[in-house]
């Protein structure tokens, strides 16, 4: 027995009787359990209970034992004064709040539904791979899709802190923190920190002062991150090599340690090389992408912003110098559906959310919209959820699930999970 999941039968009054009393053997009645209180003060505030025939409105405390209330020092919180029920599972000793016998105790444990108690016991001993595995597949699919929604909206929202610490870093500048949120994923997980390293030797004005003319673009990315301080045979690095001269006398640049870049256990299309040209073909295309991006008519819009094409040396090469194994026929390496949506789903997504939160609340559907019309992240964890016969049809179902996999089955919160509760009510 926990004092959450005391929470959870008060919260939803699964109680085995109608008929509660109170210690001192007052009827008590539950009109309204009260609002669940996650933060400071009593469990659950603004509770409307009818007891000995007494309407009153106020909070209710729970503990495992009625001694916790002295334990956790609430005799002298303010907070606690408009306690008007303790609910326990073990009643050991009296607590008073002004004088003896004014604060009622309702003892639980005789109240409690056996096999509630017996199933959420079974969960916390589970050694399957998520607690309720062996009966996921009773949930009805209204109540999947309203959890996976919110879940998603959390993920969101737990991302926006990478967002706010960023637009610290740049002193509010939205456009230069979305850069560098932009070319970290754009490294993905191999090179990401590489490429926000990266990042913080361009700025995004230097971008904009050479976006006309995206080989100086190529130049400066490339030479910042340290591939042109070498020599080179091909024409096309050579000649970026030479323009990174001049811009680097230009305004005098200081170059990244080419150690920082992992080639790797990567596949070829993952290099670094073929990512920096990719992110240079997309900031070449607007002036101001987050803008764009803000003023997209929808998804599709924000879509056809990264689908830029990169120098046509990519066509046949992963790396400078080294030709290709195999040749792309069709054209420079713009990025892959895969790898473009995983740049919406990680970092348009979030910063458009993040800018909606503190700017304009429509942009926070159109941050849920965006993620709708991408496909499912394909990873162990959502193939887990597909196999448990959980449907994953686009990235609103696949963040929600990575969201519920770490921070709800692998701590075990199902109290705080709508399936694991609609699971123990049904």
């Amino acid at each position: 027995m926990t004092e959450d999941f005391l929470h959870h039968v008060w919260k939803f009054r699964l109680f085995n009787s109608t008929e509660l009393q109170t210690a001192g053997g007052e009827k008590l009645a539950v009109i309204n359990p009260g609002v669940h209180n996650r933060g400071g003060g009593p469990d659950f505030l603004n509770a409307r209970l009818r007891i000995g025939g007494q309407l009153w409105a106020g909070h209710v405390e729970i503990h495992m034992k009625s001694g916790d209330w002295h334990t956790h020092r609430h005799t002298d919180d303010p907070h606690y004064k408009n306690v008007i029920l303790h609910a326990v599972y073990t009643h050991d000793r009296e607590v008073n709040l002004y004088r003896e016998g004014d604060l009622p105790v309702l003892v639980m444990a005789p109240y409690i539904i056996d096999r509630q108690q017996e199933r959420w016991q079974q969960w916390l001993q589970a050694n399957t791979w998520i607690p309720c595995q062996t009966r996921i597949a009773e949930v009805d699919a209204f109540t999947w899709n309203l959890w996976k929604e919110r879940l998603a909206v959390e993920r969101l929202e737990q991302k926006c802190n990478r967002m706010r610490v960023l637009l610290d870093q740049c002193r509010g500048d939205w456009n230069e923190a979305f850069f560098r949120l932009l070319a970290k994923n754009f490294g993905f997980a191999a090179n990401a920190e590489a490429m926000e390293m990266l990042a913080g030797y361009v700025s995004l004005s230097t971008i904009r002062k050479l976006r006309s003319d995206p080989f100086q673009v190529e130049a400066l990315l490339f030479g910042q991150a340290g591939f042109l301080q070498q020599s080179y045979a091909d024409d096309y690095p050579a000649a970026l090599a030479r323009e990174f001269a001049f811009l680097k006398a230009k305004f005098a640049l200081k170059v990244m340690p080419l150690s920082a870049w992992n080639f790797g256990r990567i596949r070829p299309g993952n290099f670094p090389t073929v990512r920096i040209a990719q992110l240079a073909a997309v900031l070449c295309r607007h002036e101001h992408l987050f803008q764009a991006i803000i003023e997209a008519a929808g998804a599709n819009d924000i879509h056809n912003l990264f689908t830029a094409s990169t120098h046509p040396y990519w066509k046949e090469h992963f790396r400078f110098d080294v030709p290709a194994a195999r040749a792309d026929l069709q054209g420079g390496r713009s990025p892959g559906v895969q790898s473009r949506e995983n740049v919406l789903i990680n970092t348009v997504s979030v910063a458009l959310f993040t800018y909606g939160r503190e700017r304009s609340e429509p942009l926070k559907d159109k941050a849920m919209q965006l993620l709708e019309s991408c496909g499912p992240e394909a990873n162990a964890i959502t193939d887990r959820w597909k196999k448990c016969g959980v449907v994953v049809k686009n990235a609103v179902d696949s963040q929600a699930l990575l969201q519920l996999f770490k921070y709800y089955c692998t701590e075990k919160k199902c109290l705080n999970c709508q399936i694991g509760v609609h699971l123990l009510r049904h």
